[in-house]
């Protein structure tokens, strides 16, 4: 009996996480599909194939990407910004989603600045990522949600109420979305 428990686990241990990615895998592919797949569903079925509408979703975004990188392009694309930006309501989500879009892309430094440890009572902790600093005394931090990371809080406190870790970003994921069963060894003041 003992055998047969150690093979099951080591077969969930192999297959959960081949099979829990390439369903990521998958609902990304659907996703991305679905964007101008199912306008070739609606408007030209008989040339629709899986695969159609992500293929064209590419091919669209290299397309603007083209437009955006040439003079009279540029202008065009501003002339749209600048219709969306002038809005009401439709502008703060624009305006919202472009800052975070160009953030992420076009930022020399990471979003995360470093790893820091709350203290939320006395005997009980949490980890947050350093997103900014605020007149050299705070830090912006933002604390996620288990398991889902995208979602959580945004702290402003002092520098001296929280303590910095010796642990990179990438670490401090794996012990959020692993829920404490990762850890990482070096995990100490960076002071």
């Amino acid at each position: 009996m003992k055998t047969l428990k150690k093979h099951f686990i080591s077969g969930i241990i192999f297959i959960v996480p081949i099979a829990l990615s390439l369903w990521i895998l998958f609902k990304i592919f659907t996703f991305l599909e679905n964007i101008l797949g199912n306008f070739f569903k609606k408007f030209f079925p008989n040339i629709y194939t899986p695969g159609v509408g992500l293929i064209s979703l590419i091919l669209l975004i290299l397309f603007v990407g083209f437009i955006a990188n040439n003079f009279l392009g540029r202008k065009l694309l501003n002339l749209i910004e600048t219709f969306f930006e002038n809005l009401p309501f439709l502008n703060k989500i624009f305006g919202f989603i472009k800052g975070l879009v160009k953030r992420i892309t076009e930022s020399k430094t990471d979003i995360f600045k470093g790893v820091v440890k709350i203290k939320f009572s006395n005997e009980m902790y949490t980890i947050g990522f350093i997103t900014n600093e605020f007149d050299n005394n705070s830090f912006c931090i933002f604390i996620p949600t288990v398991p889902n990371p995208s979602t959580g809080i945004v702290l402003i406190l002092p520098k001296n109420n929280v303590e910095v870790l010796n642990i990179s970003v990438e670490q401090a994921f794996k012990l959020i979305i692993s829920m404490g069963f990762f850890s990482s060894p070096n995990a100490t003041n960076k002071n």
